[in-house]
């Protein structure tokens, strides 16, 4: 196996605008470099001066280089069958791409990136960017930002993590989608544009038919992993008719779980329906024993039943149900966490107050129960649930109203800072459910990053 190590500098403004203009390659087969290409590019357009600050590199250093389509089949030819190994390899192999599309040449080789690779092989660094780690590991870095330069100090990190891995890297090396296994139709570099950022993203067939809606907090990389998904018939068969990509970004993770959830319940597409049956398939339910106490049990739900709450698993519910017993002092026979005859084990440490064996009484036992439930409902507060935007200057907004989620959306930050009640001017109102109570209960135990605004 070769590795092609490679790094490139661009003229910088719009990502999608990027040309490189400066590019380093060493052929490496893991212990020793055994080729090395380095040239400038002419880009063809202005490099920002921003980059030129950075890297040194002014639009007359570029002047009288060849331009890419001169260089194109050199490389092409240099790193065929080879990975492709860069720092931060999404910006360098994504770059590599879509300067090979203008030309109309679909470039793809395997990956694998240094960064995600040292994190693993080599732990505890403060730091993995590429100035901190070749100074952690005390690796030569002259001129950082400058592509040769960059490329030598990579592949001297390249031959350490090969030996740390004593020569087996294929569990970092990501592998490329094969667009013979695709549909036709599909237009493969789309998927180049879309952005890794949190959303949904639907795929529709020939016919124009939903067939699947998802969620990701790496959009693009969740919907290349189906394009590379072999382990079930289900998997294959919905790859081989993806024809059309529809995403939509919404920057908070929360927002996205929400909005994939009411999507697949309003349009039941063909592949969801697992999920529709399983995606919340346990509930909490609760009934009362013949000694009057309040009964907490954790299982698969029904069409008439009427959970308190809604888990994606019976594990995941035993979870939450576990932490709740801790928090509101509860007893695991009663809670049907702990089978016996006779007391539960929390008794023995007195963390249950005896309600298993009746030392306590009913009353004083529902009434913890029930404050369990009605902060399932949120104790009937108004309050909103602020994240992150899709863009830089605004919030966006989960609401909450006497206990019940009523919608979200997004609101410029200044707005919402400047008077709260600005959010009802672009509030989406939604149904409710148990499900999406649950979604937004999970959020809130998870995201330790989301804010409380009350209302």
């Amino acid at each position: 196996m070769k590795f092609a190590i490679i790094d490139i500098e661009t003229t910088g403004d719009k990502p999608k605008n990027f040309k490189i203009i400066e590019i380093a390659i060493i052929i490496h087969d893991g212990e020793k470099e055994i080729e090395t290409y380095h040239t400038m590019v002419n880009p063809e357009q202005r490099i920002s001066p921003f980059i030129s600050r950075l890297t040194g590199i002014h639009d007359a250093d570029v002047h009288s280089a060849p331009k890419f389509y001169e260089i194109a089949r050199d490389i092409v030819e240099l790193t065929e069958d080879t990975v492709f190994v860069a720092h931060n390899v999404s910006f360098d192999y994504s770059v590599m791409r879509r300067e090979f599309r203008r030309l109309g040449f679909d470039y793809r080789l395997d990956h694998m990136c240094t960064i995600q690779s040292a994190r693993i092989l080599i732990p505890g660094l403060e730091s993995y960017g590429l100035k901190n780690i070749t100074k952690a590991l005390n690796i030569p870095l002259d001129n950082h930002h400058r592509a040769i330069d960059d490329t030598r100090a990579t592949a001297i990190l390249f031959e350490k993590l090969f030996k740390a891995a004593k020569g087996d890297l294929k569990t970092f090396i990501k592998s490329e989608i094969d667009p013979a296994v695709l549909h036709p139709k599909l237009n493969l570099n789309a998927v180049d544009e879309i952005p890794n950022k949190t959303g949904i993203y639907k795929f529709y067939d020939v016919n124009s038919e939903l067939m699947y809606i998802g969620k990701s907090i790496h959009l693009r990389k969740r919907i290349e992993q189906h394009f590379k998904n072999n382990k079930t018939i289900k998997a294959r068969e919905m790859r081989e008719r993806i024809v059309e990509i529809d995403h939509e970004i919404t920057g908070s993770e929360l927002i996205a779980l929400l909005h994939e959830s009411a999507e697949i319940k309003r349009h039941q597409p063909r592949y969801n329906v697992a999920q529709r049956v399983s995606l919340f398939s346990h509930g909490l339910y609760m009934h009362y024993d013949q000694a009057g106490y309040m009964r907490l049990h954790v299982k698969k739900n029904t069409v008439t039943g009427q959970p308190l709450v809604t888990f994606t698993s019976l594990q995941n519910g035993k979870k939450f149900l576990e932490y709740w017993l801790e928090e509101f002092q509860l007893c695991q026979k009663l809670c049907h966490l702990h089978k016996t005859e006779s007391s539960c084990f929390h008794h023995s440490i007195e963390k249950c107050l005896g309600a298993c064996v009746g030392d306590e009484q009913p009353e004083t036992y529902n009434a913890r129960v029930e404050e369990l439930m009605l902060d399932l409902n949120f104790n009937g507060e108004s309050f909103l649930i602020v994240d992150k935007g899709r863009q830089s200057n605004e919030f966006s907004f989960v609401a909450i109203d006497k206990g019940q989620y009523i919608g979200y959306g997004y609101i410029y930050r200044y707005q919402l800072k400047r008077n709260v009640n600005n959010y009802k001017k672009y509030l989406t109102q939604q149904e409710n459910n148990r499900d999406f109570q649950s979604i937004i209960k999970m959020q809130l135990h998870k995201n330790t990053k989301l804010e409380i605004y009350p209302l």
